[in-house]
């Protein structure tokens, strides 16, 4: 099976827990057939990496001044594992999705619960009784709070929202976890916050402890870097359990040596299980949890931002189909389920997910029976757990963080451009100097001022034209075609398109401004746009306010009912006396002609037109020749699908050709309009197709009709005035055609 590099994907290092893994794989058509043998060897291997990782994250968490507690953390960790595995197991799009507490939302818990303990401390002390009960609730709520804002965001089909955040800002957002890992794991060693000021704390470390995580990290950090297999993490850390083991028994250092001098986990106290409804709250100080609701925001986008990174890694992985809605709602339901029953916030996670695939799961029951395990370990085998070694797992830590570290400070530096590199690095400092809820706000306004720039610089005018090169599907003598060429550029318009924004607004006045002195009329067409923010209608407001100033006619064509009331609350007086409305572009441009042409156009009439080409002679046979009909507004000259066999030649009056598009009786667009002395009916008549579209009076017309029997009379009584009117036809199709690859020309 073809593989590709962890850090040749779109978005590398989606989840810092994820290095390692083996990607790539051709997308499956179906899943493959449950088998009872592979699904059992992958539940084992998952249960003991997600008991491992349950320490190592209970640890974090429950680190510094909480390290009595740790107990209580891993104890949280494991309830949030076994939930995620068996909800994901029933409401995940992969049936080998796994999950639990992950690097991301651990490591801004972490700094929370910190900061929470040094307050309590600092008023009643390192046994206050109100330590406890309020770090755990914060726990519970923390997650229970999580996992709503994540179900309602995937009920509500937000998934494809959160992915629209600028890649720069999410590497920012890990770039900064990995950071807290990072100090994580220098706490977990030191029992010191890290800063220039406790850096020298590293030499106090016991060296036992200290080379142990060391070489643990470098050896994660290598081996998931060159072999990318997805055992490495699973093999290193079993290796280097049993290493540690058999170094501390050639050392002297017994099993209860080793428990007293904090190297290992401590044994696990079922009896210790908390959950919301267990805990006394009159003992939770819901002050401090309150002020930290700012530090529960931050680990909810977190949370939602991993949750779909680590989706979108598995789905381009596994080679199968995703739906980022649906894992939204299966972490969020799993996150209520886990606060409820004593868990920690947790994420799905891509190594994990990608481990219990390769290692044989082809069904849901292998997360399934991972979770039968960790319960039957919890329940009749709690001392397991203390035999993992702090250092191993502080590593292990230590290893995320800093694989975090190298993909978004390091390698992206040679795929982000530099402006991208710098917001990475700018986020980064300021999670480091502010904290984690600093970044994540810093996050948020960069991508939104990024999205306003790009906003900006994407071109809202799709074409910009004047009334010499763009016409209406009105058809206009050779002399009026003149005028329009000469006094066409008084006309300016604008096609606009997508969402308008304040800077697009603000170009569009500028450019509408250097050029009022030789304009008569602006034209804005907005039917391909999409929206408008309130701070572009005001600029349309200011718009109207130039132009109203300057004595400029504003004229508005494809304006929708939404469009409309964004304009009219931004100011706009869509009933000024100096602005039009209407339904289409085509209408509002022969409106422009029409005010053009008014002032200097002498209307023409047939027979003004056939002398030109006929001759008054053969203007005047032709004339005989045909029949003249009348044709009340509204009435059909032609319908769509009849015969071709007449040509019509307007004399009074103006007739236009309607394309049927439904069955309304609006649902016809406009191709063209014909007045006094055009042809119609021409291009079915001389082909022998059946009529294309309507031709229905705008108005009461007159038009003389020419069958094909009464053009072969002439034919056989006049040959040179049928062939003049042949001659004719042509020059019209001819000068059509002009015009239509007049404005073709201008759109490309």
């Amino acid at each position: 099976m073809p593989s590709q590099p962890a850090s040749s994907l779109p978005l590398p290092a989606l989840s810092p827990d994820r290095a390692g893994a083996r990607v790539g794989a051709t997308r499956s058509r179906k899943p493959p057939r449950a088998a009872f043998g592979p699904n059992v060897v992958a539940a084992g291997l998952c249960a003991i990496v997600t008991l491992a990782y349950a320490g190592s994250f209970g640890q974090l968490v429950f680190d510094g001044s909480l390290s009595p507690f740790v107990g209580y953390g891993i104890l949280s960790a494991l309830v949030s594992s076994v939930t995620v595995l068996i909800a994901f197991s029933w409401r995940s799009s992969f049936p080998f999705s796994v999950g639990g507490p992950d690097s991301n939302p651990s490591a801004v818990l972490a700094v929370t619960l910190t900061a929470i303990a040094a307050e309590i401390i600092e008023a009643g002390g390192p046994k206050s009784p109100e330590l406890l009960p309020t770090i755990l609730m914060y726990v519970f709520v923390s997650a229970i709070g999580c996992g709503l804002v994540v179900r309602l965001l995937g009920e509500r089909g937000g998934g494809r929202y959160v992915r629209y955040l600028p890649h720069p800002v999410i590497g920012g957002f890990l770039a900064g976890t990995g950071y807290l890992l990072l100090a994580g794991s220098f706490r977990s060693l030191t029992g010191r916050n890290l800063s220039l000021e406790t850096l020298p704390a590293v030499l106090t470390v016991s060296p036992f402890a200290g080379i142990t995580a060391l070489v643990v990290a470098i050896a994660l950090v290598v081996l998931s870097r060159t072999l990318r297999h997805y055992a490495v993490i699973p093999g290193v850390i079993v290796v280097a359990v049993l290493a540690f083991h058999g170094i501390r028994a050639l050392l002297g250092i017994d099993l209860a040596a080793a428990q007293s001098a904090g190297l290992l986990l401590p044994r696990l106290q079922l009896g210790g299980w908390e959950s919301v409804g267990s805990l006394p709250f009159g003992e939770v100080r819901w002050d401090l949890i309150l002020f930290h609701a700012k530090d529960f925001a931050a680990m909810t986008i977190v949370v939602i931002v991993a949750t779909l990174l680590n989706t979108t890694s598995i789905e381009l992985a596994s080679g199968r189909d995703a739906d980022a809605d649906r894992e939204l709602r299966a972490i969020g339901m799993s996150n209520v389920l886990a606060g409820i029953f004593g868990g920690m916030v947790a994420s799905n996670s891509f190594n994990r997910s990608m481990l219990n695939l390769r290692a044989g799961a082809t069904s849901p029951w292998a997360a399934r029976m991972a979770a039968g395990l960790i319960i039957i370990v919890m329940i009749a085998m709690p001392g397991a757990v203390s035999l993992l070694p702090r250092p191993v797992l502080t590593g292990l830590i230590l290893f995320l963080g800093v694989n975090l570290m190298i993909t978004w400070v390091v390698e992206s530096r040679r795929t982000l451009t530099r402006m991208d590199y710098l917001v990475v690095l700018a986020i980064l400092g300021i999670v480091i100097v502010l904290g984690i809820v600093a970044g994540v706000v810093a996050g948020i306004f960069i991508a939104c001022v990024t999205l306003a720039v790009t906003l900006s610089r994407s071109p809202n005018v799709r074409h910009a034209f004047t009334a010499e090169n763009r016409r209406a599907n009105v058809e206009r003598g050779p002399e009026q075609l003149e005028l329009l060429r000469t006094h066409g550029a008084a006309v300016r318009g604008y096609s606009l398109q997508g969402v308008l924004f304040f800077g697009t607004a603000t170009r569009l006045l500028e450019e509408i401004r250097r050029g009022l002195s030789n304009t008569a009329i602006v034209l804005l067409d907005f039917r391909l746009v999409q929206g408008a923010d309130g701070s572009s209608t005001v600029m349309f407001r200011r718009l109207q306010v130039v132009c109203r100033d300057a004595g400029v006619r504003i004229v508005l064509t494809g304006l929708n009912s939404r469009l409309a009331s964004l304009l009219a609350r931004g100011g706009f007086e869509l009933g000024a006396a100096h602005v039009r409305r209407f339904a289409d572009l085509d209408r509002g441009l022969e409106w422009c002609e029409e005010f053009i042409l008014g002032q200097t156009d002498t209307p023409r009439t047939l027979t003004d037109v056939l002398d030109g080409a006929l001759t008054k002679v053969g203007s005047r046979l032709l004339l005989e020749f045909g029949e003249h009909r009348s044709v009340p507004a509204g009435g059909l000259v032609v319908r769509q699908g009849d015969p071709s066999n007449e040509v019509y030649f307007v004399e009074s009056g103006r007739v236009q050709v309607l394309m049927r598009l439904g069955t309304g009786a609006d649902d016809s667009k406009r191709l063209r309009t014909f007045g006094p002395g055009s042809i119609v009916g021409e291009m079915g008549f001389f082909s022998g197709e059946p009529r294309s579209a309507d031709i229905v009076a705008e108005k009461d017309a007159v038009v003389l009709c020419l069958t094909r029997e009464r053009l072969a009379a002439i034919d056989a009584a006049h040959p040179a005035l049928a062939r003049a009117i042949q001659r004719h036809v042509i020059a019209t199709l001819a000068q059509r055609l002009r015009s239509a690859n007049d404005e073709i020309r201008e759109l490309l």
